[in-house]
């Protein structure tokens, strides 16, 4: 016998809502009030045969999000819904740089927030897969995706960097930022990258290189991850052995330093602007700023380097034989 269905309790389940948004907001709740407005706007909606969507949406509206203190931080230091640093004029060439037709498919890894995907998606009007390793930023990512109205044409999913497998030549074109600097196994991302993209695609990846040294303890003390840095030739050799073609590799260590130093010093305006702040947020901006002294400093002293790789997977039956089975 099949199970009856019970009923669904729109006016109770509304009712719900508004206790929990007076309570999010520190308003006092008034239970007959509330339940007028519902009943009378459940009055006023369309018949059931009739899209009903717009009034559902305003009774059972989400309730407000906001961002946890270590991303109120970043903002402060690298503008709105950044992790890092740069710009949206910079973010907005990587479709081009990638050779990408309005078509295609591009894949986005490790973007943090939403920031440099609203200007990815502004310059490319295809469809975006956005791969998130960061468990702190995902819902972050997720709402101003949904915020910004990109959640249908750019999807965001969270992934383990050493253990993620590719759907096969799914991608015309991929941009990865950083995740090769907090990443424990690169031989597995590289032959992943190398799968994943179509015969002939470009990636672009970004990450950091240097040498071992004790500082970097201090200089990434603030990532959401133990950093993984590599030297340089390491790092090529990575992309070599996938089978890659070089196309270039560009130092971009002096425009890094440029974009950062430039949040610095207007960090002081947007805290004079936005006054007091919230102890958690305060505390979690200042350790940011003293681990980024130790980072820029390794940066202009190039104990530490920011560089950017342009790769190729071959074409036709040269990528048949680099794009071995990985993983």
């Amino acid at each position: 016998m099949a199970a009856l269905k019970a009923p669904f309790d729109k006016k109770g389940l509304a009712l719900t809502r508004a206790k929990l948004r007076a309570w999010w907001n520190g308003d006092d709740f008034d239970q007959e009030a509330a339940l007028a407005d519902i009943e009378a706007q459940l009055a006023a909606a369309p018949p059931a045969n009739e899209d009903t969507a717009a009034t559902e949406d305003e009774l059972f509206d989400e309730l407000p999000y906001e961002l946890p203190a270590r991303l109120q931080a970043l903002a402060f230091l690298w503008g709105d819904d950044r992790v890092r640093p740069g710009d949206a004029t910079a973010d907005k060439l990587e479709p081009a740089r990638i050779g990408l037709e309005p078509q295609g498919v591009l894949a986005v890894l490790g973007p943090g927030l939403v920031g440099p995907m609203a200007a990815v998606a502004a310059a490319h009007p295809g469809k975006i897969d956005v791969f998130e390793w960061r468990e702190e930023t995902f819902g972050a990512l997720k709402h101003g995706l949904k915020q910004a109205k990109l959640d249908e044409r750019v999807t965001a999913a969270r992934i383990d960097l050493e253990a993620h497998v590719f759907t096969p030549a799914a991608y015309d074109g991929l941009l990865s930022i950083d995740d090769f600097a907090y990443c424990g196994y690169p031989p597995h991302l590289a032959g992943q990258f190398m799968k994943c993209l179509k015969p002939g695609a470009c990636a672009v990846v970004e990450c950091y290189v240097g040498l071992k040294t004790p500082e970097l303890a201090t200089a990434f003390a603030s990532s959401f991850a133990e950093p993984q840095i590599r030297a340089h030739g390491d790092v090529l050799q990575f992309f070599v052995d996938a089978g890659f073609v070089l196309e270039a590799d560009e130092d971009m260590t002096d425009d890094f330093l440029f974009t950062a130093r430039a949040a610095f010093k207007q960090l002081g305006e947007r805290l004079a602007a936005a006054g007091a702040l919230e102890v958690p947020v305060a505390r979690e901006l200042a350790w940011e700023a003293e681990a980024w002294r130790m980072r820029l400093q390794l940066l202009a002293t190039r104990r530490l380097e920011r560089r950017r790789f342009v790769l190729r997977k071959p074409a036709g039956d040269q990528a048949e034989n680099a794009n071995a089975p990985v993983g």
